[in-house]
């Protein structure tokens, strides 16, 4: 199986991002759907489809350190929402979007060794920037980063593939490939780097995105714990929203609240996406041994209205210490394993 992990790329100068996008089906390669999921997204075409992949790239933890154009070098290099933008070093002339068709970008690999991965489109649609990225695959050959056939959104910051912990130091962003974790999030409307306003009363306050996007990450791959450890199977039908509407609550699912998610991962657990036969249940006794304390139990706040996801209990809430987002899910996913 090819090792799946983080594809990050350096830049400065981040920008902000407006606004949200509906939430859209989306599956990982090679993945399987049960029956039971089947059956649901032929009745709720708004539920979303999961998997434990955190990135589509098999190049572990790499960054882009500079960009090129037929030797050119780019300067300032950064994002505008999902955009990259940046100055041709030549004569200081302006490029964006498309200008990046055909450049070159240096990546450093985990080892320190370098390769170098080419931008070979870019398009946008409802206002994201998808971006084809190829890697030297011998004899000549690129091949697609993410998979043939699937594309990129830049995303700011990056991710530590083991923990699946979340650094921005304003100089590093990641390509997030659809059908994993990171892409999904970004297309769900959870731009990192965007902000929306949220209010209580008379005050607003402008929401940082990003940190919804973290906590959907973490939501998307069951970690639970928040270690960088799934707990999910991909083709699991599940149901997200949040706090600040970007996503809104499928009605009828027939699912049940699985947990509230921040940043580190669920803050209170109802039930696990998956159990085992009889009164086996892997997930479960994973997170009694690791997290014990995020088991809901009787936890009257879990998906109640005391939560600090709802506005008028978590508007003073700082977001990485939040309630962002809930996930409904189905309870009689069986595990053979």
């Amino acid at each position: 199986m090819v090792q799946r992990g983080v594809l990050a790329v350096a830049m400065v100068g981040l920008l902000s991002l407006g606004g949200g996008c509906a939430a859209e089906m989306g599956g990982e390669e090679g993945g399987e759907e049960t029956a039971e999921t089947a059956l649901a997204l032929r009745a709720l075409n708004t539920l979303a489809l999961n998997g434990t992949y955190l990135n589509g790239f098999q190049l572990n933890g790499v960054r882009f350190n500079g960009v090129r154009f037929n030797g050119v070098r780019f300067n300032g290099v950064s994002l505008s929402a999902t955009t990259l933008v940046g100055t041709r070093a030549s004569d200081g002339r302006p490029v964006r979007g498309a200008d990046f068709i055909g450049a070159d970008l240096e990546a450093v690999l985990d080892d320190r060794s370098t390769i170098t991965v080419r931008i070979t489109n870019v398009v946008e649609r409802s206002g994201i920037s998808y971006y084809t990225v190829k890697h030297p695959a011998g004899g000549g050959a690129w091949a697609n980063i993410c998979g043939e056939g699937l594309e990129a959104i830049p995303v700011r910051g990056t991710w530590d593939a083991a923990t699946g912990a979340y650094a921005d130091d304003g100089s590093s962003f990641t390509f997030g490939c659809q059908g994993a974790a990171i892409g999904k999030c970004a297309e769900w409307g959870y731009g990192a780097g965007a902000t929306l306003a949220e209010c209580r009363g008379g005050a607003c306050e402008s929401r940082d995105l990003s940190y919804l996007h973290q906590a959907c990450v973490r939501l998307v791959r069951a970690d639970y714990c928040g270690d960088g450890v799934p707990h999910t199977k991909t083709g699991t039908a599940i149901d997200v929203w949040d706090a600040l509407g970007i996503q809104r609550e499928t009605e009828g699912s027939g699912m049940s609240l699985e947990a509230e998610w921040t940043v580190g991962g669920a803050a209170c657990i109802k039930h696990t996406r998956w159990k085992g036969l009889g009164a086996s249940n892997p997930d479960r006794d994973y997170i009694m041994a690791h997290c014990p304390e995020r088991w809901a139990g009787s936890d009257p706040s879990c998906g109640g209205d005391t939560s600090t996801f709802h506005v008028a209990n978590g508007f003073t809430t700082p977001l990485g210490q939040r309630r962002l987002l809930r996930n409904a899910s189905f309870t009689g996913n069986v595990s053979l394993q």
